[in-house]
């Protein structure tokens, strides 16, 4: 009986193992490596002056309204092609638009830091507007409100706009600001803020190519040619836990059900002869009675 119960231990634990490699063999992510790794698909370019702005369309020219904001010296900013001769697509920091190819140089590679890092406060007190363009003559640009000492401010670069104090300055910051999970973005008048983050010169050293080859394909690594089980819909990813769950409850029921029933007929049958010898016993102290 000991060896039996041993045994049925055993197996509970093989099937719970065996459930648990199912679901991690469904779910892992497995980490995969680009198909050709000598490939680059996705490439990168240098701001090379301290004026290199971030075009809104490439046919705006130099208008304020066309303009983005200037992307900090050294970093770089996401290039793709663009229909224009003079221009590239680009991004920076998740804002879309577009850079000169005679203001950057493209690089081969993928930077660590493409991006600079920086944060401010404003400090006057009753707070400042977000706006939408770099002015505040104009009242119906206001993005949002900003509090006094905010500083969920996330720095992306500067434009020349209006100057809103006379004699003061004409800088505005173009920035993000998180508020209630929602993403406002526009432009802050510097004379507002402070405690802007010092950006430092970013050192990278990557190879110099003249020309993107942008017709290249991406390639599919094999890993990723098959369905991830995440892009399914959840009804779809519902019944597949199921199927492989199923299986190893059905195996841990028959396990325990037959020993709980076996247990409880070896207790009937116990109770049933523990009745049957009292029975006797008393049928018999009756009739040694009876011949006393």
């Amino acid at each position: 009986m000991k060896q039996k119960v041993i045994s049925q231990k055993f197996l509970f634990f093989i099937a719970i193992f065996c459930m648990f490699a199912m679901l991690f063999l469904f779910f892992i992510k497995p980490t995969s490596q680009p198909a050709f790794a000598e490939t680059q698909t996705t490439f990168y370019a240098r701001a090379v002056g301290s004026n290199v702005k971030l075009y809104r369309s490439t046919q705006g020219g130099e208008e304020t309204n066309n303009i983005y904001f200037t992307i900090p010296q050294s970093y770089f900013v996401q290039i793709d092609q663009c229909d224009d001769d003079l221009f590239y697509r680009a991004s920076y920091l998740g804002t879309s638009g577009f850079v000169k190819k005679s203001d950057v140089q493209c690089v081969s590679g993928y930077p660590q830091t493409p991006y600079a890092t920086a944060s401010f406060r404003v400090f006057i007190p009753g707070g400042v507007e977000l706006r939408s363009s770099p002015t505040q003559s104009e009242g119906l640009n206001i993005v949002c409100e900003l509090d006094f000492m905010e500083t969920n401010l996330q720095y992306y670069g500067s434009i020349d706009g209006e100057e809103a104090i006379s004699h003061k300055s004409s800088t505005w910051f173009y920035c993000k600001y998180i508020k209630n999970g929602k993403e406002n973005f526009g432009y802050v008048y510097s004379a507002y803020c402070d405690l802007l983050t010092t950006i430092p010169t970013n050192t990278e050293t990557l190879e110099l190519i003249d020309e993107p080859d942008f017709t290249i394909e991406t390639a599919t690594p094999p890993s990723e040619s098959k369905e991830s089980i995440d892009s399914l819909p959840s009804s779809t990813q519902i019944i597949i836990i199921v199927a492989v769950c199923l299986p190893c409850i059905v195996i841990i029921y028959l396990l325990f059900r037959p020993t709980k029933i076996a247990a409880r007929a070896m207790e009937e049958a116990e109770t049933k002869s523990l009745r049957k010898t009292k029975k006797k016993k008393s049928r018999h102290q009756d009739y040694y009675e009876y011949e006393e």
